[in-house]
């Protein structure tokens, strides 16, 4: 075989190589995603019940600081009670005194239930961080393995683009423009043999009596009319 159909080939089956590499090395990101699924569900989870209690603890404080204000407003009222000269008058504080108490009594509730539920919040965000903790603990050995497994698929792409590189430097400019060129359409197959009877080894097209021959000799590069591979005679 003449040397230039050797040295296409080679890197043909480098580019293979490569490609066989970056398909692995594409598949860790969704493995990993599916391994690290649980404790990201898990993280989400907590995150959201954090920001719950640190709202229904807001909200608490402002219920408290509403009752707290009614207290002094009910103070001020009853005060004022005492002050009254006139029945009128009298019915009229007992009325404003009475639409504080209800309103009072009602921050007090609200403010009671959302301390409960900051309570269950509380025992609820316990749990999920002593689940996180196993789902992490669960994972990270088998994440770690995997985390090896890319790096060393990484570092044998890294090996292989070199030698690709150093192998294509050394070839005849015009005979890598057409690989490359070749590679770039509809087939990622650059190069096929002849087959004895004088088809394409690619697409088993026939090709013409004088182009065999010369593709037999190996004086120029010829490419399959039909699927645009280089063709080369088979030793």
């Amino acid at each position: 075989m003449q040397e230039i159909y050797r040295t296409l080939l080679e890197l043909q089956e480098l580019d293979q190589a490569v490609a066989g590499a970056e398909v692995r090395l594409s598949s860790f990101e969704p493995r990993l995603a599916t391994l690290e699924g649980p404790v990201r569900a898990l993280s989400g989870e907590l995150s959201r019940a954090r920001e719950q209690l640190a709202q229904v603890r807001q909200e608490g404080r402002r219920l408290e600081q509403g009752a707290n204000d009614k207290r002094e407003l009910l103070r001020r009222y009853e005060e004022r009670l005492m002050r009254v000269r006139t029945s009128r008058e009298e019915a009229a504080a007992r009325a404003e005194l009475d639409l504080v108490r209800r309103a009072l009594d009602a921050d007090e509730m609200e403010a009671v239930q959302k301390a409960e539920e900051a309570v269950r919040l509380e025992l609820r965000i316990a749990e999920l961080e002593k689940q996180l903790e196993d789902a992490r603990a669960q994972v990270e050995p088998q994440r770690g393995s995997l985390e090896e497994e890319r790096a060393a698929v990484e570092t044998e792409l890294a090996i292989l683009r070199d030698r690709r590189h150093n192998q294509a430097i050394r070839l005849d400019k015009g005979a890598v423009r057409l690989y490359e060129r070749v590679r770039a359409g509809r087939t990622r197959t650059a190069l096929a043999a002849l087959t004895a009877d004088g088809a394409c080894g690619h697409c088993f097209s026939l090709v013409p009596v004088q182009q065999q021959t010369e593709i037999r000799r190996g004086a120029v590069l010829h490419r399959c009319e039909a699927c645009g591979v280089i063709l080369y005679a088979a030793d």
